[in-house]
């Protein structure tokens, strides 16, 4: 039963978005998507994410170029197997720091079927060739010696196809949109600049193109949310993460957050939409998401302590979506 039903998953999935142009045979030959089944969730490998070891960054690294697009120091290096990397380095203000936290968002965004950027965590190296270094002057010694950075590629070909609106897109009124909509809550994310919601357009074997919408940047997470408690927003700040209680209830048949996604309403979703993202949140586990921030180069008692409060996010989502 369990194959018939993904399979069904996966056709209701596509079906909800229409599809782009056809091709002279009528197949498609461009689909839109914001969710893909991930099948057994439980059995996804959160160390890797989207990614996997054979693709991970390999040194020497290369300095191409400093990127000031904005606000944390980030270079592009080229590895020893000729693949360009965008490089974000971690900051000396711990609530500046973005590394560990886009890097473990990353896992569970992924993990539930979402699509997100393939990123892998660094624990210290060195580029050579850096010069002319502005704002990563600070964090890049003379040498090129770096400690603690998130290394990030795209597929293959993928090219950025502009941006959507995280709230008023082609996918609004679906369950998966308010399933991401959800996920965005519980793991603390307060940035949704018109740069950080892309649309990537990615070439199939086939000869088909998905174009992909994504939440591109995902360091903003696991602080303080914007609003409600007069101070201002953060980022991997376990006190302030836990202090948080996203959720706060039921209402007219709709689960309600206590913060909003953009403008000044806080976040409410159909209920049978929670639901079924509730049935996604069930099947991970405690070992995946303790995989998520040991991949992120958390510290143990860090990874400990984020995994732990995460769970418990999850399991109250799923206690309140009944």
């Amino acid at each position: 039963m369990r194959p018939i039903l993904a399979v069904m998953c996966a056709v209701v999935c596509l079906a909800l978005v229409p599809a782009g142009t056809l091709d002279a045979t009528g197949r498609n030959s461009t689909i839109q998507l914001l969710w893909k089944d991930p099948g057994r969730i439980g059995e996804r490998d959160l160390s890797w994410g989207v990614g996997n070891e054979a693709r991970a960054p390999k040194p020497p690294f290369m300095f191409v170029a400093e990127d000031v697009s904005g606000t944390k120091p980030k270079l592009d290096v080229k590895d020893a197997a000729g693949v360009t990397w965008s490089v974000k380095l971690a900051t000396a203000e711990p609530g500046q720091n973005e590394v560990h936290a886009e890097i473990a968002a990353t896992r569970l965004v992924w993990a539930l079927g979402y699509f997100v950027d393939e990123n892998y965590f660094v624990a210290t190296g060195r580029v050579d060739g850096v010069k002319d270094l502005k704002r990563a002057a600070g964090v890049v010694g003379a040498d090129g010696t770096f400690q603690r950075a998130r290394f990030e590629r795209r597929p293959a070909g993928a090219q950025p196809a502009g941006n959507w609106h995280i709230e008023d897109n082609r996918f609004k009124g679906t369950r998966e949109l308010s399933g991401l909509h959800s996920l965005m809550m519980l793991i603390g994310n307060w940035d949704y600049t018109e740069g950080n919601a892309i649309v990537l357009r990615v070439p199939l074997p086939t000869g088909d193109v998905e174009e992909r919408y994504l939440v591109s940047d995902l360091g903003s997470t696991f602080g303080r949310m914007r609003g409600g408690s007069n101070q201002a927003p953060n980022r991997w700040n376990l006190a302030a993460f836990i202090a948080e209680k996203p959720l706060s209830g039921v209402a007219m048949k709709r689960v309600q957050f206590r913060h909003p996604l953009l403008g000044n309403a806080p976040l409410s979703i159909d209920l049978e939409h929670a639901r079924w993202f509730a049935t996604l949140l069930s099947q991970l586990t405690d070992r995946q998401v303790r995989q998520a921030f040991d991949a992120s180069g958390a510290s143990a008692a860090e990874s400990a302590a984020f995994a732990g409060e995460m769970m418990k996010r999850f399991a109250e989502f799923r206690r309140i979506s009944g």
